[in-house]
C-alpha cells in the first residue's frame, strides 16, 4: 500500500522545483482556504466583484512568487492570506483610483469594537495600519491575520504563536483597542 507524502513533504519539493507538486497540496487545503478567503470577503459589498472561490485561485496564481519562504501546512496557510489581503487591497486601490474614493471596498471587523455591532472599515485603512502595526507589533499583525482573517480561534492562534493563550488573549485586547483607535482616526 502506498502511503501519501505529508503537505510539510509536499511543500518542500513544490518549493525545490517540482512544480506538479502544487496541484497535489492544493486540492489538500483547499477547503481551509476557501474557509480563509470567506473571511476575507466577510463585509465587502454584495456587488464585489470578487467572490471567495476567485480570491483562492487567483491567490494560488500568485503563490511561485512566495513559495521559496514556505515551511509547513500553518505557514502556507497564512502566506496564502497574505496574498488574498494583498489582492483585496490591490482591488479596493484599483476601484478606489476609477471612482477617486467613492465605493471603497470594506471588510467588516465586529470583532474589533466590541461596543459596535456592526464595525465596517475600509480595507486602504485597514492595509496602513496593519502596516504601520508591522514595524513595532508584528506578532499583533500575526493575531489580525490568524484571528480576523484565517477565521482562527485563539487556542489555535496560540499555538501557531507559540504563546499562551494568556499571552494571546492580552494580544488580542491589544490589537482590538489600537485598530479600534486608529480606524476611528481614519474616518
Amino acid at each position: 500500500m502506498e502511503t501519501r507524502p505529508t503537505l510539510t513533504v509536499l511543500l518542500n519539493q513544490w518549493r525545490t522545483g517540482d512544480t506538479d507538486k502544487l496541484n497535489q497540496i492544493v486540492p489538500a487545503v483547499y477547503e481551509e482556504l476557501h474557509r480563509v478567503a470567506r473571511g476575507h470577503m466577510r463585509g465587502q459589498p454584495r456587488h464585489h466583484t470578487l467572490q471567495a472561490t476567485a480570491l483562492v485561485n487567483e491567490a494560488i496564481l500568485k503563490l511561485d512568487n512566495v513559495k521559496s519562504e514556505l515551511e509547513d501546512r500553518g505557514h502556507f496557510i497564512g502566506i496564502v492570506s497574505n496574498v488574498m489581503r494583498q489582492i483585496l487591497v490591490d482591488h479596493a486601490r484599483a476601484k478606489n483610483s476609477q471612482k477617486r474614493g467613492s465605493g471603497v471596498a470594506n471588510l467588516s471587523i465586529d470583532d474589533v469594537d466590541v461596543s459596535s455591532t456592526s464595525a465596517s472599515i475600509d480595507v486602504l485603512a485597514l492595509e496602513e495600519v496593519l502596516q504601520a502595526l508591522e514595524q513595532t507589533q508584528p506578532r499583533l499583525v500575526r493575531v489580525a491575520e490568524l484571528i480576523f482573517f484565517c477565521g482562527a480561534t485563539a487556542a489555535e492562534a496560540a499555538t501557531a504563536l507559540d504563546v499562551s493563550p494568556s499571552t494571546l488573549n492580552r494580544d488580542l485586547a491589544l490589537l482590538k483597542a489600537l485598530l479600534a483607535k486608529a480606524l476611528a482616526e481614519e474616518t
